[in-house]
């Protein structure tokens, strides 16, 4: 298979982006629900703070208009202790203006983190519950890096709800104040052309030419930019493809380096960083098309409001400080009429943050229609009724199949590798959707699934040997690891250093400490699919004598080919071809058949 292939091989990807409709719609499904919690009253009390901050800066900037109007004026009239007073002036206003924006900006940050921790606790919690992270990736559309939705975009959405609405309620509320100052500084004027012709501007002149100016801008800037929708929302997911590609090459280095396969990893991680340089070259070719338009219409706000106000200016009907106050009287209003135009890559960002949690959310609601076989618990005994498992292709792996195992009782599943002992174990765990019959546990089973290659979570050594359960500290786990052959990891037991255990250990030391596990949390029911296969036979003989002898009540069932495991259980369970099984009551008269 070539780099490409394997790069790409099976990846389904969703829609590049979604309707503007259903963008707004999940817009306000995610943002609402934090607002109307209890744990938003200190942020409603922020956000009042931030429009008040908000309102004076706005304030502020009508008072700065008019100062400008006077500080003109006084140069024109060369009044130079008027000139120092306007500089005292200013003086005064710019210290408040960086108090009022330091302030205005802290708070937004203390709001941002504030929803940010709200909100991914809840998403992390939604994401747990269910198992809804394991039967996510069992769907057929999967959803791509989940932990990217919960990590980056999740803060994206939160910075930039922040960030562009409050922003564009400001432009708004900075287009009305300044509407009606601009408003005011037009009255109706009648003025000559160079070729004696007259013209006369009716009120709210510049209010008008502005409104024209923002409106031609936005709609240019929607022609230009359309694009960048699609472009930030794929350049998004090739980011994350190719770092979780990064993380996988990480993950398993040492199968990787076994191989040799330096050279394919190599390919394959060209091929998606491919993805990400093609997309962003399309990404920058778009945003430099969109900068050419948006810094041109920039620049020339910058002299159209002083183009316009010349001829009142050389006619002598206006002064020199009015033509300043109109100048950043209409750059206010041009502004604020320019919000999308001047944040539209922005935007279009944030909508792609919004789809992608959009389709992240929809993936966990899949997820959740997702019915797995889910075990009762009742009596002494674990027992299967009528199980038939398949595989998501509708393959029948197992048909109406039928057993007891009373306390203490062991049981091994035999059977050619690909028959479905391990998606019968994933049933029998109650996390495999294409299963139906009936499962029943011993009363307060506590059941504990161990597999071939262990997880170990990342912490002490102590934490990984008692997880999901409490560190144990009352001298087992000391006992334990030097019975298991693991005594030189005694003084590693409670290292603080977050060592990542399943690359320190091998294999077999692996599997030893899942054991260990067992032994600690002590489960009524254990199941161990292949958990020794990489003991020798010796330490596996160790590990099932310690196994009986500490948990003489427990109900145990083995997956394994040794034909050494026999005399570890009592009854066995193999595969007799296609969909059918056999139970054996008496392990030792089923060995002939190995």
């Amino acid at each position: 298979m070539s780099a490409k292939t394997a790069a790409h091989s099976g990846a389904k990807h969703g829609p590049d982006s979604l309707p503007l409709g259903q963008s707004v719609k999940a817009f306000f499904k995610i943002a609402v629900p934090y607002w109307k919690s209890r744990d938003s009253l200190i942020s409603w009390v922020l956000l009042a703070l931030i429009i008040g901050l908000t309102s004076g800066a706005i304030y502020l900037a009508t008072v700065f208009n008019s100062w400008y109007k006077s500080f003109w004026d006084t140069i024109q009239n060369y009044d130079i202790p008027e000139f120092k007073r306007q500089l005292l002036i200013f003086v005064i206003l710019a210290a408040i203006h960086v108090v009022v924006s330091v302030y205005n900006a802290y708070l937004r940050s203390r709001l941002a983190i504030r929803w940010r921790r709200w909100l991914t606790v809840k998403v992390m919690k939604r994401w747990l519950e269910g198992d809804v992270y394991y039967k996510m990736q069992l769907d057929a559309q999967k959803t791509e890096n989940p932990d990217q939705r919960i990590s980056e975009d999740l803060n994206s959405f939160v910075s930039g709800t922040i960030t562009l609405l409050l922003g564009t309620a400001s432009d708004l509320a900075m287009l009305g104040t300044f509407g009606v100052v601009l408003w005011d500084l037009s009255h109706s004027v009648t003025l000559t052309l160079w070729n004696d012709d007259t013209i006369t501007l009716p009120d709210g002149y510049l209010l008008y030419l502005a409104a024209v100016y923002a409106l031609a801008g936005t709609v240019l800037t929607f022609f230009f930019g359309k694009p960048l929708v699609r472009l930030n929302f794929r350049q998004q997911r090739y980011e994350a493809d190719f770092r979780f590609s990064l993380v996988r090459v990480r993950e398993n280095g040492e199968s990787i380096s076994l191989y040799k396969g330096e050279r394919e990893e190599n390919g394959i991680l060209n091929v998606r960083f491919g993805d990400v340089v093609k997309n962003y070259l399309r990404l920058i070719t778009c945003e430099k098309r969109l900068g050419f338009f948006t810094l041109s219409y920039a620049q020339l706000a910058v002299i159209f409001p002083i183009l316009v106000a010349a001829p009142m200016y050389f006619a002598k009907i206006i002064t020199m400080g009015s033509i300043m106050q109109i100048n950043s009287a209409f750059g206010r209003v041009q502004d604020s009429l320019s919000t999308i135009i001047n944040n539209f890559s922005s935007w279009a960002s944030f909508k792609a943050d919004v789809d992608r949690l959009a389709l992240y959310f929809e993936g966990m609601r899949k997820a959740d229609e997702i019915t797995c076989l889910k075990p009762s618990e009742q009596g002494e005994e674990f027992s299967v009724s009528g199980l038939e498992v398949a595989t998501p292709s509708g393959e029948v792996l197992c048909s109406d199949l039928s057993f007891k195992l009373k306390k203490g009782q062991s049981l091994l599943i035999r059977g050619r590798s690909g028959c479905g002992k391990s998606t019968l174990i994933r049933a029998a765990a109650g996390i495999w959707p294409w299963a139906k019959g009936a499962l029943s546990y011993p009363e307060g089973a506590r059941p504990l699934f161990l597999s071939q290659r262990p997880y170990l979570p990342l912490g002490t050594l102590r934490q990984a040997a008692g997880y999901p359960g409490e560190s144990e500290h009352g001298g087992r786990t000391e006992e334990y690891f030097r019975l298991l052959g693991l005594g030189r990891f005694v003084s590693e037991l409670d290292n603080p250093d977050e060592t990542n255990w399943a690359l320190t250990l091998s294999l077999g030391e692996q599997q030893r400490v899942a054991i260990i596990r067992a032994l600690l949390l002590r489960p009524r029911l254990l199941i161990l699919d292949e958990a020794s296969s990489a003991l020798d036979e010796d330490t596996e003989n160790l590990v099932y004598t310690l196994l009986r002898k500490e948990l003489p009540e427990s109900v145990i069932i083995s997956v394994g080919h040794r034909s050494t495991l026999l005399k570890y259980h009592d009854c066995t369970l193999s595969c007799t071809g296609g969909p059918q099984w056999r139970f054996a009551a008496d392990a030792s008269a089923d060995a002939e058949s190995v």
